[in-house]
């Protein structure tokens, strides 16, 4: 859906796009042929990859310029390190003229946070009970997701949503493929997830410190989120 917001736009500047879709999944398969079907001046090359071996593979395909796009909030699920980290690794792959378009969640009231990662409709429960089926699946598990609700807390300190499975019982799981056998204590919590949030000031530390020069950044009517684009810092 966000990839469409971006094609609808280019759809109507200019008459051919080229896109290079980069993802870990092999989804991007099927993904790419609905794009296909409903965008006729679209062509696609898919990279089943992760998104720095994609784009590294990018640096020396063209000399066109790039634009870049890393949507959503994901990059919040990285550490400080890690964050730097991937970030300059984007910048060295970059040519001096193309462009990187990023989203950030920025700080926000705890309430309102809260609410966000504990939805009434459950949809962010079932995502983080969804790796307990997963390792269940793939790692021969006996996992009971009953026996586990989800559980998100803002901590104020480090700016991030910490994302846990809280187990309502004393029991046992195996994990066959693993040889792993652990026992879990009622209320003992298991960490899935840190979504990390940013003050725009924090932004604009982080582009300086990993190579960027920030040409805009683009706020939600509520200053909640951030799309910031930036170029390499010659």
């Amino acid at each position: 859906m966000k990839t469409r917001l971006i094609l609808n736009i280019l759809n109507q500047i200019q008459e051919k796009i080229e896109y290079f879709p980069i993802d870990i999944s092999e989804i991007l398969t099927e993904s790419s042929a609905l794009l296909q079907r409903d965008y006729p001046n679209l062509h696609i090359t898919g990279i089943i990859d992760t998104y720095e071996g994609g784009l590294e593979f990018l640096k020396n395909y063209d000399d066109k310029k790039n634009l870049i796009i890393f949507l959503g909030s994901s990059f919040g699920n990285f550490t400080t390190d890690e964050g730097k980290e991937f970030l300059n690794k984007i910048n060295s792959t970059m040519k001096d003229d193309d462009l990187f378009l990023i989203g950030l969640d920025l700080v926000k009231n705890k309430i309102i946070l809260e609410n966000a990662y504990n939805d009434s409709q459950g949809i962010t429960a079932q995502f983080n009970l969804n790796v307990l089926s997963r390792i269940n699946d793939e790692l021969d598990a006996d996992f009971n997701l009953n026996n586990f609700i989800h559980y998100a807390i803002y901590n104020e300190n480090d700016q991030r949503i910490e994302m846990y499975l809280k187990s309502l019982v004393d029991q046992s799981v195996i994990i066959s493929k693993a040889n792993i056998s652990l026992t879990l204590k009622k209320n003992e919590l298991i960490h899935t997830e840190h979504s990390h949030k940013y003050k725009l000031s924090q932004i604009q530390e982080l582009m300086h410190q990993t190579g960027f020069k920030i040409e805009n950044t683009w706020l939600d009517k509520n200053d909640h989120f951030a799309l910031t684009l930036v170029s390499k810092n010659n």
